[in-house]
């Protein structure tokens, strides 16, 4: 379940906002499950809650609303909640604040943000798997982060390449030197 879900959250990262939000979704209901399957009911339940709000700002998103800031609130209560119920070891801490931190990443509106915001948790869900020797979800992790990772170059190397262009252009087109009967 964690590949197929791997497959749809790497593929989501080069699309925008919308197309984002609807691989999420999928992606989260075959992690959701994969949790739930290990008897990690904090990380299952909260995977599970992150597909509704996912659901919610993807038809936000669809509709190209402002997306109210309560919905910050309600899904890290929720996300406290469950932990706080099924709290069973200190690494249940990771699978409490890594929501929220999504939760914050998912309500931004520029993508390259979105991408940065999703760093840490990613990181530290490798942590996580890797000391509950989940070697396979970590791998899974590590392969995302390295895929957010090469999103975010991808997008700092063609906007400087953009903006070399853009001055190539401005040179040209405001020198001096330029000779109009060359032309």
């Amino acid at each position: 379940m964690g590949g197929i879900a791997l497959i749809l959250v790497c593929v989501s990262y080069i699309f925008v906002k919308k197309v984002f939000l609807f691989f999420q979704i999928i992606a989260n209901i075959f992690y959701g499950l994969g949790f739930l399957a290990s008897s990690f009911f904090v990380a299952g339940l909260n995977t599970f809650v992150s597909t509704i709000r996912c659901l919610i700002f993807y038809v936000y998103e669809k509709r190209n609303s402002r997306l109210p800031i309560f919905y910050l609130f309600i899904f890290s209560a929720l996300y406290v909640f469950i932990g706080v119920i099924f709290f069973k070891t200190y690494w249940d801490i990771i699978t409490i604040i890594c929501p929220v931190i999504f939760t914050i990443a998912m309500m931004m509106k520029n993508m390259i943000m979105v991408k940065w915001t999703m760093l840490l948790p990613n990181f530290a869900l490798v942590i996580f798997n890797l000391f509950n020797n989940f070697f396979t979800s970590a791998m899974l992790e590590i392969i995302e982060f390295s895929v957010i990772v090469v999103a975010i170059v991808v997008f700092y190397s063609r906007k400087k390449k953009v903006n070399e262009s853009y001055e190539t252009i401005k040179k040209v087109a405001f020198s001096k030197d330029l000779d109009q009967n060359k032309l």
